[in-house]
């Protein structure tokens, strides 16, 4: 008989790659067929049982439209462009959505699940599920690989260049990067089917105060119908529900708590509804405070759950649309905003996206929006998504491609979906290259990589600024 202690100690070598990818989610995905395209014995390792992160475990089942300008410019090309396509390709997105004028890639996760695997299997990439990263793998300030914890107990895994898509930074952090960290909101996304969503809209319709129409996109009325009508995707901004009198009426004669538990703005009730399925994913719960500890995590997503069931009732009884509806799924990770970003080579600040300011070492570029005046506004330009920000200070061997823990003043100026996909398929094209080449990523020549992720259908600008940038 083994001892109860056996799986506790290192059992050896799980594997090898060239690149090693800690993090299953789009970024980490991105960054995986990325490496694998390009030729590099490629591993992914995901601690839970499936892949996508946020966009499927975590039910944000809707990647917003950071691609158009508000010129109507495709500024963003690659992964990011080809998984949105492949969504619509198979009925799971908006088939009309390359304009300006769709404001969210609305999906089925389910389909978006299956998507993500396929890449990786098509790609060759090696994927350990149910493998969680604890601990870093080191000589000296050069990373070498990490342990993992499995079913089959612990092992370490070695990689030539490791690339941190986790959204935490953790395996950064391990190795001994400077970083930032700081609290955040997190969020228990829930399913909702056989929703009358032709109902709700109608209600906005005949009641325009109650869609706020300056919170997000779409920004009036006449662009949600179109989008509903000509599309079949229903869109209400997170945080409706507090400007909604039919809501906080509802609320004054006590139909719905201010919070269960540590989970509060239980009104937010944010939406995304698809006519094919007569679903809505809701957002409905913010749980604030520091997700890193481990005890208030916790209570964050006991609350967070026990909280579903409350909006739930709410819903069918005061809710346009709704009086029918039952809930189909929760999420089985709640969505974390941001916990620990880089102290990176380089810091993309808020003032260098607002002035357009060009980085040398672009690997991407990305359409960004402000409120300007009292009103959410699309910026007339695209900033640049500069490589620096995915290298650790004092690390070598590492690349952090998560949006959430990417080097920027404020956090988070790289959030969100389709930026986690540029920043994962430039994390994976530098690794491989620096397999191929024998190098670091910081000693890459980043001029070649620029090349190469241009030949990958990237976008780093019109012929004019690839000719500035000299590249054309």
């Amino acid at each position: 008989m083994k001892s109860a202690s056996a799986t506790n100690q290192d059992r050896g070598v799980l594997g090898r790659a060239e690149v090693v990818v800690v993090g299953g989610g789009l970024a980490g995905v991105a960054a995986a067929v990325a490496a694998a395209r390009n030729g590099a014995d490629t591993i992914l390792v995901e601690r839970s049982q499936m892949l996508g992160g946020v966009a499927t475990a975590g039910l944000m089942a809707s990647i917003t439209n950071f691609y158009y300008t508000a010129k109507n410019e495709l500024v963003v090309g690659g992964i990011a462009t080809e998984v949105v396509q492949r969504l619509a390709d198979a009925g799971a997105a908006p088939t009309d959505w390359r304009d300006r004028s769709c404001p969210h890639f609305t999906n089925d996760p389910e389909a978006f699940k299956t998507l993500l695997i396929d890449m990786c299997l098509e790609a060759g990439v090696r994927t350990l599920l149910d493998t969680w990263a604890v601990g870093a793998i080191g000589d000296g300030p050069t990373l070498k690989g990490i342990f993992v914890e499995t079913k089959g107990g612990r092992f370490s895994l070695y990689g030539q260049t490791l690339i941190d898509a986790g959204g935490d930074a953790e395996l950064a952090v391990w190795a001994g990067a400077p970083y930032h960290e700081d609290a955040a909101r997190a969020s228990l996304e829930f399913r909702m089917g056989n929703v009358d969503l032709e109902q709700l809209f109608r209600y906005f319709r005949d009641n325009p105060d109650e869609y706020p129409t300056a919170k997000d996109v779409p920004q009036s009325l006449e662009e949600v119908e179109r989008h509903w009508r000509g599309r079949g995707y229903l869109f209400v901004p997170h945080g409706a529900g507090r400007q909604m009198k039919l809501v906080q009426e509802a609320k004054r004669r006590g139909e719905l708590p201010d919070a269960v538990g540590l989970a509060v703005g239980l009104d937010a009730l944010g939406m995304y509804g698809i006519a094919a399925t007569g679903t809505a994913v809701i957002n409905a719960n913010f749980e604030n405070g520091d997700a890193l500890d481990p005890w208030l995590r916790s209570q964050f997503i006991l609350d967070a759950r026990r909280s579903v069931p409350v909006v739930v009732e709410f819903l069918r009884r005061n809710m346009p649309g709704f009086a029918n509806a039952h809930l189909v799924a929760t999420a089985s990770e709640i969505g974390v905003r941001g916990t620990r970003w880089l102290d990176g080579a380089v810091v993309l600040r808020e003032e260098d996206i607002l002035s357009g300011r060009r980085f040398p070492d672009a690997v991407g570029m990305a359409p960004y929006r402000k409120v300007i005046d009292g009103l959410l506004q699309w910026l007339p330009h695209a900033a640049d998504i500069p490589y620096g920000v995915m290298l650790p200070k004092g690390v070598e061997g590492l690349l952090v491609a998560s949006g959430k823990s990417a080097s920027t003043q404020p956090r988070g100026e790289l959030r969100g979906q389709s930026r986690c996909m540029q920043l994962g398929e430039a994390a994976g094209t530098a690794a491989a290259m620096c397999a191929a080449q024998g190098c670091t990523p910081r000693q890459l020549d980043v001029r070649a990589l620029q090349r190469r992720l241009l030949e990958q259908g990237v976008f780093l600008g019109d012929e004019a600024l690839l000719r500035e940038r000299g590249l054309a």
